[in-house]
């Protein structure tokens, strides 16, 4: 199956039209206040390499942290305390990685495909889950910690372009995987393989007239509902599942106006979405109210804010960045991807 339209032909138009905003001395081109000033930004790591695109990013029990990469089938870890990085896998036969998400104790399911960054274009079919262990080499030897055994989960060739994952309940085996294009959310059973679309809606399809087939994107269960972002439909909302994580409840809409890509969501349902040709994170209260937490659409501070990660005591975010790959902020700053730290102590 081909894509009916064309990633690039938005994606060209992204950084002129953020240009051309500029151009216009908008004074407020982020409409939200940060009700947290004193919020201190820090770079844990910054890769060296200019097009270095960080996807999405996940929490280890240890409290370090896991990153995907989408210019290279990578899969890194960072020390948090330290900020050292290292190489954790390279997938072979592919050109990208995506979602990840925890399914056992320091075990991870991971989104891997084929994707171009020169492009923008997914390759339908090629996707699929893989698993990383970081027990067995762990336990062998303390010096190779970092390096974890890899298998397969499922492949899944009726996928056009896999996004952001969520783990589901540890009872159900499942992973909920989103498909961007087809505005739907698949589930993976990590022991079986087998998959099945678990629910699709008009909140989840990219919206109606745009070159850029980019719809629902990042995805979190908890609680009983799956909250989600739909990226051209600026869009963030909800839906509550059950056990085998269809949809019994309305689709909600919660906020809506940002271009919303990675989410983390807190207990009380408050969440964190990065918002990357914006260049910023924005809080949102179960409430629907936003409010900027770091960065803004001309801010060199996060630029390209793809993925966030709240740590164990809820006080630190983790942003992973593309650098501004997508929209260069002002429309020439571009940098190499990184990993920021934001105390909201």
């Amino acid at each position: 199956m081909r894509l009916q339209s064309s990633w690039l032909a938005t994606l060209a138009i992204v950084p002129q039209v953020f240009a051309l905003q500029a151009s216009q001395h908008i004074e407020s081109v982020t409409p939200y206040r940060n009700d947290q000033p004193n919020v201190k930004l820090e770079t844990l790591y910054q890769f060296p390499e200019n097009g270095s695109w960080i996807d999405n990013v996940v929490l280890r029990q240890n409290g370090n942290l896991l990153l995907t990469r989408l210019d290279t089938p990578e899969v890194w870890s960072v020390n948090t305390a330290s900020g050292n990085a290292t190489l954790a896998h390279s997938f072979a036969n592919a050109t990208s990685c995506f979602g990840i998400a925890e399914i056992e104790d320091d075990v991870f399911a991971v989104v891997v495909g084929n994707f171009s960054t020169k492009t923008y274009q997914p390759t339908p079919g090629s996707f699929t889950v893989q698993k990383l262990d970081f027990n067995v080499k762990a336990e062998q030897n303390e010096r190779v910690s970092e390096v974890a055994e890899v298998s397969q989960i499922a492949a899944l060739p009726d996928a056009t372009a896999l996004n952001g994952m969520t783990a589901f309940t540890k009872a159900s085996d499942l992973v909920l995987i989103a498909d961007s294009p087809k505005g739907a959310v698949w589930k993976v059973n990590i022991k079986t393989g087998e998959y099945a679309v678990a629910m699709n809606d008009t909140t989840m399809m990219p919206a109606e007239g745009v070159a850029l087939p980019l719809g629902i994107n990042g995805v979190k269960f908890l609680d009983g509902y799956v909250y989600y972002s739909c990226t051209t439909r600026m869009q963030f909302g909800r839906v509550k599942v059950d056990e085998n994580a269809n949809p019994v409840g309305p689709y909600e809409i919660i906020a809506s106006g940002f271009l919303a890509d990675g989410l983390d969501v807190d207990s009380d349902g408050t969440a964190y979405i990065a918002t990357d040709p914006q260049n910023s994170v924005v809080r949102i209260t179960p409430f629907g109210q936003i409010s900027l937490v770091a960065g803004g659409q001309l801010s060199t501070e996060l630029p390209g804010a793809t993925s966030c990660r709240l740590s164990q005591d809820r006080k630190t975010l983790y942003v992973g960045t593309s650098g501004g790959q997508v929209a260069p902020v002002l429309g020439t700053f571009k940098e190499p991807a990184k990993v920021l730290k934001i105390s909201m102590e």
